[in-house]
């Protein structure tokens, strides 16, 4: 029996080598370009102020006082003018609600409408956008919906807030052209750009600022707003908006952000910090023109050059130096694991019964740069790219269907 088993051994190892799936082990969340939000939060905690956290992050970066628009216009509700898969509004109609006050609806700048709180349906229809409201039905390419409490309605009413159907906040603050693109309905919010915008971007937790991140949360408003007075020289005719409300551009929540129970103050007292008026305020420049400041949640250990995620090569956006991201309380990514199963493996690397999957360069960030896997036979394949490339192409064939970030540090046969 011992000589039988000896002899069929040799024979186990074509299956017994090939696992079922694999575990990849890594750190970091997003692309990471720029800033990591929990390295900035780290560095605050550890003393350092706005300035130095920008300078740290962004190479050879200023952020000075300097004229800014005034306004800006954010889509909350429309078809995606970026062309991207999976964004957007489709559905022919919403619903807007308006609570604790009243309402104003215009057309050519002449009120047509007005009424008390309640529900306004908008449809697009035939290239023009309807509302229904108070048993009245109002029809044109462009309408316009003020609300009591801000400067263009009963500003000394009480102050209305307002949602529409399948955006991600409420609004407080601005007003709202209503349109049709697409045979979706096309509504965007005209906020001033330095205080009524940047105290609805929700991009960090505004708790920070209680728990010794004041400065990080300075330091989120400036870049916030550096890219926010980029994007606003550009209206976009395709949403007749500047930016859109979610990570496309920035998250923009609007009241909902401020009014947070106990912390929202925090990030509305950063955003003031940041300004000295409607159109002036601290923006992160370089060589003395605004940037496009990318920002991201934590790193790997190193932030990564732009080339090295995209294609430009940004002289601001080096790979820095990163301690503070894996030091950050409440990281919700300093470690993480995403299985690839064996079929998901075959797929990704166009290899039968996988063996072992292996990073065998990286970028300087540290990010997956190449990957090589061997079959049980023996042969070879690679998956190689840009850190951008590598973590949406093996995100997608993980079953959780993502990978946070490109620092894969292992992978391991399960």
């Amino acid at each position: 029996m011992l000589l039988v088993l000896s002899l069929l051994t040799p024979g186990a190892p074509a299956s017994a080598a090939v696992p079922d799936s694999f575990a990849i082990k890594g750190s970091g969340s997003g692309h990471g370009v720029g800033m990591p939000q929990y390295g900035a939060y780290q560095m605050a905690r550890e003393g350092a102020s706005a300035a130095k956290i920008l300078r740290h992050y962004y190479a050879g970066t200023r952020a000075g006082a300097v004229s800014t628009p005034a306004r800006v216009s954010v889509q909350v509700h429309g078809p995606d003018p970026y062309g991207y898969s999976g964004y957007g509004d489709r559905r022919s109609a919403t619903t807007i609600k308006v609570r604790g006050g009243w309402w104003s609806l215009l057309s050519g700048g002449r009120q047509v409408e007005s009424g008390p709180p309640g529900n306004l349906r908008v449809a697009a229809s035939k290239g023009s956008v309807v509302v229904k409201a108070d048993g009245r039905t109002i029809r044109g390419r462009s309408l316009a919906l003020e609300w009591s409490g801000t400067p263009f309605y009963k500003p000394g009413v009480a102050r209305a807030t307002v949602s529409v159907g399948g955006a991600h906040g409420t609004y407080r603050y601005g007003r709202m052209q209503l349109s049709a693109i697409s045979g979706v309905p096309n509504i965007v919010n005209q906020l001033r750009l330095n205080t009524e915008y940047l105290y609805g971007v929700a991009e960090v937790p505004s708790s920070w600022g209680s728990a010794g991140g004041a400065q990080a949360l300075r330091a989120q408003a400036i870049v916030a707003r550096s890219y926010a007075v980029l994007k606003a020289r550009d209206l976009k005719q395709r949403c007749r908006c500047h930016l859109v409300d979610d990570v496309r551009d920035q998250q923009f929540t609007g009241w909902k952000k401020q009014s947070e129970p106990l912390y929202g103050s925090y990030w509305r007292d950063a955003v003031n910090a940041t300004r000295s008026s409607t159109r002036t305020a601290r923006v992160l420049t370089y060589q003395g023109a605004p940037v496009e400041a990318h920002y991201f949640a934590s790193s790997g250990g190193r932030t990564a050059r732009s080339e090295d995620v995209w294609t430009t090569r940004l002289p601001y956006e080096r790979s820095e130096p990163d301690p503070y991201s894996a030091k950050a309380p409440g990281n919700p990514t300093d470690s993480w694991t995403r299985v690839i199963s064996q079929s998901q493996a075959r797929d990704l690397f166009g290899l039968g019964n996988v063996r072992s999957i292996k990073v065998t360069s990286r970028w300087s960030s540290g990010q997956a740069r190449t990957l090589v896997a061997t079959s049980a036979g023996g042969a070879r394949r690679t998956v190689t790219g840009k850190a951008d490339r590598i973590r949406t192409l093996v995100g997608a064939h993980t079953r959780e269907g993502n990978v946070p970030a490109a620092w894969i540090n292992r992978i391991l046969p399960r």
